[in-house]
């Protein structure tokens, strides 16, 4: 139930940036000594560093001239963006730096060197190639190259702490670099002529012997004009094709035609329709069949007319099947003959077809050594021609031509690149702020203490009674201490024979209060915020339970040290200040205080009463304050536990109920002993007292959790001791100092 509490009470938390600025005020100290120890290290850096110099020139690389390299003559590109990047990498190579520190002879000059000198080996040799690769190292690091975006300049910058020898450096370095450009350069184009001269020769050997190998073949093939020879065949052979594919149609048609007229009736055949022979057979027998079934019905079947008509008739019949067993018969005689064109056909095209696949396997090698030649004639050529070139090329390099200009030579510069005072300043003050702000939300983060309310609430679901400040004796200058007008208070003690105290008060001084403790600050200076924030708590309290105002209430905190006895004892003046009848009850048998707070003697105490027949009336004791009584603890017994949960106990508290309208009892700490849950039954709640910033959200959850374990009721939380400059809660005390301190000096309660 707590962690659908503490869940509901996220995510309805909306982004509070007063939060933030909460945090900031908190740890303002923490954001400010970061800042300014960054600062002040970055500034004394920046004026005690020495100053260095940037040289800066420009140079303009071109793309290649057509000089051929060893990739023009495989044909192989490559991309402008790969051709400057290389010319980039060539600018910061090694062996570039090594020409310039041999040119200028910087292994001698102490400004790039220094004094250390040349080192030596173990064997005591001096280590010129470690010295030599340190020195390279060392100006690769002061060389900087930066391209120029959407041009072909680039920007080549030197730092040292000499301006001059920094501009020195970089103009030595373009010259060097021009020189192993034109150098890279020639030297590429002399091998590509050598390289040329000897493949030349090469392909023109390989062609002569491919030329004759050719013609042997020839001869022997007997291959003469090969590619007409082809065209004839090939030719031939398409025609053969096309016409045995028609044979093969008209064949298939024909054969089909025969197949749909050999069993079919007369009436059914195609062409019977369009034969004029059989169409006047088919009317002269219809008309002889009319004719004779019209006289069958006047004369018999052997009368003699009867007899001719039936002869004719039959005659007829025999006429027109003759007819229609000729139309079957020619489609046949069409069918065969097609299928013998067809045979023939097929049997033509396969002996062409065969002739073209031995042309056609003769020609494979003859046309290879063919197009082979002509491939290499053709490398030839492309040579020759890169070869000419490349002689051009060669007789340029006395002109020292190179793609590579100076723009801009460098000077010496005015100002030094680093370090930039201000701007170091600048940034070391903004990361500063930045990195403070940081680290203070990293602490509060850490920090698991409970601050204020909403850590109460979201860690152990319950109410905040109220918060007290810290106490501190010049709380006037900080803006939360007491009011202006006050008592100087001095309590003695006297024993006449009965316990018991006196309170003198004077009037007081013009100087103010004099308040060396919090534990009654309630009835010592009633004007102050302090005093203000238990009279919160009180109102709190007898609001905290609607149906049944609590009566016996212990107080008691989750750790040792958390002001719980204090804040019990300004809550029960407090409470006596608006007239209810309160009684103080010291249960606190490990650690008894309230005692010492009222100046009463620790004699005849709890203890006497729960272990003798001491009577209830001796064991109640005036504190000097006006309806304000006390049970203070008396010895302490070996068994507190046992004593508090003695039926004693029990029947001491309901009597108290019927005396007093509240009784409040100091309690240990729940974490540390069981005395708080052993009064839990017996009483009307309980009020947990946690230092603010000091107690962890862990503690109060546990304390919590025993209460709601052995159900017992919390009435709230007081936090105590909370510094409110860090937590803004000052607001309501300056309220408070406003509304409270009124000029007609009026009784506060």
């Amino acid at each position: 139930m707590d962690e659908y509490r503490e869940e509901e009470i996220l995510e309805a938390k909306p982004l509070d940036l007063r939060e933030y600025w909460r945090v900031l005020l908190k740890r303002k100290w923490t954001v400010a000594a970061f800042a300014v120890l960054l600062f002040a290290i970055v500034t004394i850096y920046s004026f005690v560093a020495r100053p260095s110099y940037t040289a800066r020139g420009t140079l303009l690389i071109e793309k290649e001239p057509n000089i051929l390299t060893f990739e023009e003559v495989f044909r192989i590109e490559t991309l402008m963006d790969d051709y400057y990047q290389t010319q980039f990498k060539l600018l910061q190579s090694w062996s570039l730096a090594d020409n310039i520190i041999e040119k200028m002879k910087l292994q001698e000059n102490p400004k790039f060197a220094g004094k250390r000198g040349a080192e030596k080996t173990p064997g005591g040799a001096v280590d010129e190639a470690g010295v030599r690769s340190k020195l390279v190292e060392k100006f690769l690091g002061k060389l900087a190259v930066k391209p120029i975006r959407q041009t072909r300049l680039v920007e080549v910058q030197w730092k040292d702490n000499d301006p001059k020898f920094a501009a020195e450096v970089v103009n030595a370095l373009f010259d060097s670099f021009i020189d192993m450009n034109v150098q890279l350069k020639y030297e590429t184009t002399e091998q590509a002529t050598e390289f040329l001269t000897k493949q030349i020769a090469s392909l023109q050997g390989e062609i002569e012997e491919k030329q004759r190998e050719m013609q042997k073949y020839g001869a022997e093939k007997n291959i003469i004009a090969l590619s007409g020879t082809e065209t004839t065949i090939i030719e031939k052979l398409g025609a053969l094709n096309k016409a045995l594919t028609e044979a093969q149609i008209d064949r298939l048609r024909k054969e089909a035609y025969y197949n749909e007229i050999k069993n079919a009736a007369a009436d059914n055949i195609p062409d019977a329709m369009t034969n004029p022979l059989i169409q006047m057979l088919r009317e002269d027998y219809a008309r002889m069949s009319r004719e004779y079934s019209k006289k069958a019905e006047t004369f018999k079947p052997d009368y003699p007319e009867m007899q001719r008509l039936k002869t004719e008739l039959e005659s007829a019949k025999r006429l027109l099947e003759n007819e229609t067993n000729n139309l079957i018969k020619t489609a046949y005689s069409d069918y065969q003959a097609a299928f013998k064109r067809e045979r023939s056909m097929s049997g033509a095209y396969n002996t062409q077809k065969q002739e073209a696949i031995q042309l056609n396997s003769n020609s494979i090698p003859y046309n290879s050594l063919k197009i082979e030649i002509e491939n290499r004639k053709s490398l030839l050529e492309s040579l020759i021609k890169r070869e000419s070139e490349t002689g051009v090329a060669a007789r340029l390099q006395g002109l020292r031509t190179s793609n590579v200009r100076i723009v801009d030579r460098a000077r010496p510069p005015l100002r030094p690149s680093s370090p930039r005072k201000k701007l170091n300043m600048l940034l070391a003050l903004m990361m500063g702020l930045f990195g403070g702000v940081g680290l203070a939300f990293l602490f509060e983060y850490l920090d698991n203490s409970v601050k204020n309310h909403e850590d109460v609430e979201k860690t152990a679901g319950v109410a905040t009674l109220g918060i007290v400040p810290a106490f501190s004796q010049n709380g006037f200058s900080r803006g939360y201490g007491y009011g202006r007008g006050g008592l100087k208070v001095k309590i003695k003690s006297r024993n006449n024979g009965k316990n018991g105290t006196e309170v003198a008060v004077a009037a007081a001084k013009a100087a103010g209060p004099e308040v060396k403790s919090i534990e009654l600050i309630a009835h010592l200076s009633p004007r102050s915020n302090l005093a203000e924030s238990y009279r919160t708590i009180r109102t709190s309290l007898l609001l905290s339970s609607a149906d049944k105002k609590p009566k016996a209430i212990v107080v008691t905190s989750a750790l040792p040290e958390e002001g719980k006895s204090a804040t019990l004892s300004n809550l029960a003046v407090t409470l006596a200040q608006a007239g209810n009848t309160v009684l103080v009850v010291d249960s606190d048998f490990r650690k008894p205080t309230q005692h010492k707070i009222f100046k009463i003697r620790n004699i005849d105490g709890l203890t006497n009463y729960l272990t003798s027949e001491m009577e209830l009336k001796a064991l109640i004791k005036e504190t000097g304050i006006p309806k304000l009584y006390l049970i203070n603890v008396g010895p302490v017994p070996p068994n507190p536990a046992e004593l508090l949960g003695s039926e004693k106990m029990r029947n001491l508290i309901e009597s108290l109920k019927r005396w007093f309208d509240f009784i409040l009892f100091d309690s240990p700490p729940v974490l540390t002993v069981s005395d708080a849950m052993v009064l839990g039954p017996k009483i009307d709640g309980m009020i947990l007292v946690v230092w603010g910033g000091k107690t962890a959200k862990d503690a109060l959850k546990q304390a919590k959790e025993k209460f709601d374990m052995l159900k017992v009721k919390c009435l709230g939380v007081v936090i105590n001791n909370l510094s409110i400059q860090e937590h803004d809660y000052h607001y309501m005390y300056n309220y408070y100092h406003y509304y409270g301190e009124g000029k007609g000096g009026d009784k506060i309660t």
